[in-house]
């Protein structure tokens, strides 16, 4: 063998090398410097709007992207792509004020408004019918409010935006418990999900979609079947499915749902996840992802939340990895970029933030 065909060889080694190293996933600390408490992600109306926030001025040029923001009592940042890295922007002031940006108007205390841009959502009616403290509180929704703004010709004088708000009651003997409704898309078509919760039933997933120009509920899961057993759905992503975890902070039953008409027909489950802390008001722990054969995938904790699991959900719901974590999953977890870019970021229990390169 000449020299030649030797190097060329050794080469094609070390590229394929190269190649298994980085299709192993990576777990990173993301330097902060203060413990986080608080995170939201890029769907988040924080997220979407960070560009704008006053602790941000001078470096909004480099929140074009998608953003997570997160803050604790020491300090806040915002995480961005920067190429294929993510880059901190730290916060010129707290943003401890935050959290009551991003109630809406008449909305339930503690919770946050769902969507941004044309079409948005909020729990009103507070109750206290239903003494279950997943959340962190028994102050329950008894309404869920879709907003929805409507489409205007382009003039040259500046004219008030018309909204059109449709209220649907939780109805009798039930509670939305839920903080922040989860929009998602579905059949290429946005619509709303909820977690309603009803005495001695535990807890529903409902789906409210517009149909006939006017937003309604239209489907609903089963209830779990005894009381104050809770459910938490994953929003976002424009998957087939309405993916959610039953009881997480028990046996994490994760359960995929597809719409069929106007039911929702069970597809797949699989015990041992959780996409929730119990007494926490985080419920966004879950995401969907795109998979390298372009089929959509789930990345969710385990049940301990010491790791993080992916799952492929079709044909099948099958766990494909599994990825320790440096700590517990607790106050969030969003995705950023996509493709060999794409970064799953996860605020853990000891307020430090990991990078997972999956």
């Amino acid at each position: 063998m000449s020299r030649a065909v030797r190097i060329a060889a050794a080469l094609v080694l070390t590229a394929a090398g190269l190649g298994a190293a980085r299709a192993e996933p990576s777990v990173t600390v993301v330097p902060l410097g203060f413990e986080v408490e608080q995170f939201r992600g890029p769907s988040s109306r924080v997220g979407a709007t960070a560009a704008s926030i006053a602790a941000f001025e001078g470096d909004r040029a480099a929140l074009k992207g998608p953003v997570v923001v997160v803050w604790g009592r020491e300090g806040g940042a915002a995480l961005t792509l920067d190429g294929a890295s993510i880059k901190v922007v730290r916060a010129r002031k707290g943003l401890g004020d935050l959290p009551a940006l991003e109630r809406g108007h008449n909305a339930l205390p503690d919770s946050r408004v769902g969507g941004v841009g044309a079409l948005s959502a909020q729990f009103e009616v507070p109750l206290r019918d239903y003494a279950h403290e997943a959340l962190g509180s028994a102050v329950h929704a008894g309404v869920l409010a879709v907003t929805e703004r409507k489409p205007s010709p382009p003039t040259s004088e500046p004219k008030p935006v018309g909204r059109d708000v449709v209220r649907i009651p939780a109805g009798e003997g039930a509670v939305f418990e839920d903080r922040e409704p989860h929009l998602v898309t579905l059949g290429g078509q946005p619509a709303i999900l909820a977690v309603r919760s009803y005495q001695g039933k535990g807890s529903a997933l409902a789906l409210v979609a517009k149909r006939e120009g006017a937003w309604r509920l239209v489907a609903e899961t089963p209830a779990d079947g005894e009381p104050y057993r809770w459910l938490n759905p994953v929003a976002g992503g424009a998957a087939r499915d309405v993916a959610l975890v039953r009881r997480p902070h028990l046996d994490g039953l994760l359960q995929l749902w597809r719409l069929e008409g106007d039911t929702l027909v069970l597809r797949a489950e699989k015990a041992g996840y959780s996409n929730h802390v119990y007494g926490g008001p985080a419920q966004d722990l879950a995401a969907w992802i795109p998979g390298p054969d372009g089929k959509p995938r789930l990345v969710v904790p385990t049940l301990d939340r010491a790791a993080l699991a992916i799952l492929a959900v079709e044909p099948e719901l099958k766990e494909v990895a599994r990825i320790p974590l440096p700590a517990k999953a607790k106050s969030g977890l969003a995705v950023l970029g996509e493709g060999r870019d794409l970064h799953v970021v996860v605020g853990l229990e000891d307020g430090r933030v990991a990078d997972i390169r999956p």
